[in-house]
């Protein structure tokens, strides 16, 4: 359980911080995410994965995010080298008021490199 809040952790702080390099090689290449809407969008490469963020976070902070907070963890093991990984987003302003929350589940794979997230599904209330 330690390794993956600390994979959010930095996932979290690597976003809030535009790092957008660093926020892309989280992801395994090819990665891809089930939109609340149900449509399934890909991100074949980190340089794309980097553009789509950064599109993202230019959007939100149009809407007053300064930064995400994470709650209420639960985490599945399936198998020795996977993980599903389910959490509530709280994007917040900068003086902590919330502007959102969602609930968002990921499937981690350990690689050689660590931990890479290879898929994520956004609930539907």
């Amino acid at each position: 359980m330690q390794e993956v809040l600390e994979f959010f952790q930095r996932y979290q702080r690597e976003f809030d911080e535009q790092n957008w390099p660093a926020f892309a090689a989280l992801f395994h290449e090819p990665a891809f995410s089930v939109r609340g809407d149900g449509s399934v969008m890909s991100i074949p490469t980190h340089s794309e994965g980097e553009r789509l963020y950064a599109a993202v976070a230019h959007t939100w902070r149009s809407e007053g995010y300064a930064k995400f907070e994470m709650q209420d963890f639960e985490v599945l093991h399936m198998g020795g080298d996977s993980r599903l990984v389910s959490f509530d987003w709280l994007m917040l302003r900068e003086g902590g008021q919330l502007i959102r929350r969602w609930r968002q589940s990921y499937q981690l794979i350990r690689t050689p490199q660590g931990w890479r997230l290879i898929a994520s599904t956004f609930h539907r209330d």
